[in-house]
């Protein structure tokens, strides 16, 4: 997906069928649907007219706001496929088991991510330990492909994956950080850039749920709470190591907290890591495709699936190189 993101005080507006971006330094860009698919504007010093959204909307562009701890809003257009059948089937799996059993193969494949993370510290930093730490993972995903398709007992593993996880990443980070594990409400920079990170890469999810015809807020892994897009978080699991915990981890930007919340500078160059490995080609099946493509064509499959057009859903799993 070809992105604009828009981190300056700018105003955005429609001008003889062109939406224009225009920041305050002078520097103006088109967002032309043959260039970009969405428009990220990650500043709240950003106006944008009715007409501009209009515009946008018709086009098929995307628009994304994110604030200091990450997405705010998405407005993308009305035109999805298969939504009423998608649906239907979405729903009626989450009574007959077929949800948890693609939850189960999300979780499998993101443990095994984890791992392959972890193998890939070892070989670069030419350290054994990592590789230790991935074979207890490896451990925890044959036990998550064993297990019963039961949500509690796919937490329970899930979670002890976490634990060795991210207290390997906490040794792979420079102790300045202050990192100590992962915990969505800390105020250590590393967690702020990992919410951030996430928060581009949902938007990316829920986009490719969405175009497919399934509904984001109906997961299968946790109790629906209103205002939760439960299948968005879930099915983005497996893509997290790819998308934002191998960029962040190996390429560490300068990350700076301001009263609470990342710098803008520290925003910004979380979102050009993130922007830029979603672009980047992963391996999938036999092939190769940029890991945006490889979202939305999960996404597919998982519709697919639920529909009963194929018998089983597998999950994404990296390899790094």
């Amino acid at each position: 997906m070809r992105t604009l993101f828009v981190s300056k005080p700018c105003r955005i507006y429609a001008r003889r069928g062109v939406v224009r971006v225009a920041a305050r330094d002078g520097e103006r860009v088109d967002v032309s649907p043959a260039l970009y698919d969405q428009l990220v504007v990650a500043t709240r010093a950003a106006s944008i007219s009715s007409a501009a959204l209009m515009l946008l909307a018709q086009q098929g562009v995307d628009v994304v706001l994110l604030g200091p701890r990450g997405l705010v809003a998405r407005l993308h257009p009305p035109v999805v496929n298969k939504t009423a059948e998608a649906r239907l089937a979405q729903y009626a799996a989450a009574l007959d088991g077929r949800g948890l059993e693609a939850a189960k193969a999300i979780v499998e494949a993101k443990v095994r991510n984890q791992a392959a993370l972890l193998r890939y510290a070892a070989r670069s930093r030419r350290e054994e330990w990592p590789a230790v730490e991935a074979e207890r993972l490896l451990e925890l995903a044959d036990r998550v492909r064993a297990s019963r398709p039961d949500p509690v007992e796919l937490r329970e593993l899930e979670a002890a994956a976490a634990r060795v996880y991210w207290q390997a990443v906490a040794r792979l980070l420079p102790p300045e950080l202050g990192f100590r594990g992962r915990d969505p409400a800390a105020d250590d920079p590393f967690n702020m850039a990992l919410n951030y990170g996430y928060a581009i890469l949902y938007a990316r999810c829920e986009r490719a749920l969405v175009l497919v015809g399934l509904d984001p807020y109906a997961g299968f892994m946790h109790a629906l709470k209103s205002g939760r897009q439960s299948l968005t978080f879930d099915f983005a699991e497996q893509f997290r190591q790819a998308a934002v915990d191998k960029p962040l981890v190996f390429s560490t930007p300068k990350l700076e907290a301001v009263n609470g919340n990342l710098s803008r500078e520290s925003r910004r160059a979380v979102a050009e890591l993130v922007l830029a490995e979603l672009s980047k080609p992963h391996a999938h099946g036999a092939s190769k495709a940029p890991l945006d493509q490889i979202i939305l064509r999960k996404a597919a499959e998982l519709a697919s699936f639920l529909r009963g057009s194929s018998p089983a859903y597998a999950g994404f799993r990296v390899r790094f190189w």
